[in-house]
């Protein structure tokens, strides 16, 4: 995980091109995060989001 681009929730909904509150509900659905922590703050791979975004795509 070290010396890859983490993003936390608001810049990955940007990086996205979508809405915070609608990043939230991908959350809720499944979206793949990292914690340091169990109540610590999430982040975010954006290569991993993409793939599972486009994985979740040819399920439809």
């Amino acid at each position: 995980m070290f010396g890859t681009e983490l993003l936390n929730a608001r810049q990955m909904a940007d990086e996205l091109g979508i809405s915070y509150t609608y990043f939230f509900k991908l959350i809720k659905n499944g979206c793949p995060y990292h914690q340091l922590t169990e109540q610590g703050r999430k982040y975010y791979l954006p290569a991993e989001v993409k793939q599972w975004l486009t994985s979740r795509g040819n399920q439809a």
